[in-house]
């Protein structure tokens, strides 16, 4: 629409073409690719289903666990997480309130790592992952990963 405009007014004015027309091939191909995080790979589908806040994030906690003691718990994070986007049995609510419980674990293992706080997590995700097979396996992995590593 912006484009048919500045040609009418170019075509008016008689000074010719103007440029500056804006891209629209080059939006449309931008905004059909995937999103990818560093770490998290979000498809169309399920763009705007959770906060993408949320998952720079958590894209931000796995990049800090590499090469550290809490390598093993930032890939189990990113299983954990990608199974959580991935998942079509899941709703919006229950995917967004996932999230909330792997980004709150993930600023807790990569800062203060206060075990009881960390314990309350795992068992509301626990809680919460029930009944979604792939994200409860994911879940189940971090917990015993995190677990081990807090000496637990």
């Amino acid at each position: 629409m912006m484009n048919q405009a500045m040609d009418d007014m170019d075509e008016m004015t008689g000074f010719g073409p103007s440029g500056g027309r804006i891209p629209v091939a080059a939006l449309a191909s931008a905004m059909s690719t995937k999103s990818t995080y560093n770490n998290i790979s979000i498809s169309n589908s399920n763009i705007g289903v959770v906060n993408t806040g949320d998952l720079a994030k958590i894209d931000a906690v796995i990049t800090l666990t590499k090469d550290s003691d809490a390598d093993a718990i930032g890939l189990a994070i990113k299983s954990l997480a990608q199974a959580i986007v991935d998942s079509r049995e899941i709703d919006k609510a229950g995917k967004q309130e996932l999230i909330d419980f792997v980004q709150a674990i993930g600023e807790q293992i990569v800062g203060a790592r206060k075990k009881p706080i960390l314990f309350s997590l795992f068992k509301g995700l626990e809680e919460r992952a029930k009944g979604y097979v792939a994200v409860s396996a994911a879940a189940q992995s971090l917990i015993l990963i995190a677990t081990k590593l807090l000496g637990a």
